[in-house]
């Protein structure tokens, strides 16, 4: 295994969120504190030499998704947004929203991945969400997601009242994902995804999908995590 520029780590060490890196095998190199507090280790030193399926936590049981991820970023050479929802250190529901991006070397080498984790569970108000989504019009943003900073979990939020599954439809929809998408993550029919996305076209007096969405963001729905959510695991690619 590659061992990480002292630099680089020292840079990890000065930011804030979940950073560290790994090798093109997905052996981690590094990782700074607040990752090593999010995965339940007693120092971030301990994560060196580890792998995905190595972690005392629950992220474990998607071990094998985090490992193809890396691969595709290395051969894509390109970053990924991903929706991580697991139970964390001490059986602790989160959300964060991971980006991986590719470690070169100085020769602009492909030797690994580096992550960087926001959580997004915990902030307490919506207003700044909200905000954020009428600036962020529709889904062509790219970051748009890494921008927002303001997230609540409340399945009674919105103007708009949502049912547990049209909550969960809209998320996704947002987000990118297409019916068959969303089928496939929620384990339903392709058809009972598209009769929900006409009940939301209708909630939302929306003409299109696309109007659904632009809609949905305008009003703040960008901030909103289904509380539904958080009874399965999930890693996800967010599409830009």
């Amino acid at each position: 295994m590659q061992k990480v520029d002292p630099k680089l780590a020292r840079f990890f060490d000065q930011l804030p969120g979940a950073w560290g890196c790994k090798d093109a095998e997905s052996n981690f190199m590094y990782a700074n504190e607040d990752y090593a507090r999010l995965i339940g280790l007693n120092h971030h030193f301990d994560i060196i030499g580890r792998t995905d399926f190595d972690m005392p936590c629950e992220t474990v049981n998607c071990a094998e998704q985090f490992r193809r991820q890396d691969q595709q970023v290395i051969g894509a050479n390109k970053k990924l947004r991903i929706l991580d929802i697991h139970p964390f250190a001490g059986g602790e529901w989160k959300a964060y929203i991971f980006t991986k991006t590719p470690l070169l070397d100085d020769n602009d080498y492909i030797m690994g991945t580096i992550f960087h984790g926001a959580d997004i569970t915990s902030a307490s108000t919506v207003e700044l969400g909200s905000l954020l989504g009428r600036i962020q019009m529709g889904a062509a943003q790219g970051d748009s997601l890494v921008s927002q900073s303001s997230y609540i979990l409340d399945k009674s939020y919105g103007a708009v009242k949502l049912t547990e599954r049209q909550s969960e439809c809209l998320f996704y929809l947002i987000r990118g994902k297409t019916a068959k998408e969303i089928a496939q993550i929620l384990g339903l029919s392709m058809r009972t995804i598209e009769i929900y996305i006409n009940q939301l076209k209708t909630k939302f007096n929306a003409q299109s999908k696309a109007d659904l969405i632009d809609q949905s963001i305008s009003m703040g729905y960008l901030a909103l995590i289904p509380e539904r959510l958080f009874c399965q695991q999930l890693s996800i690619t967010l599409r830009d």
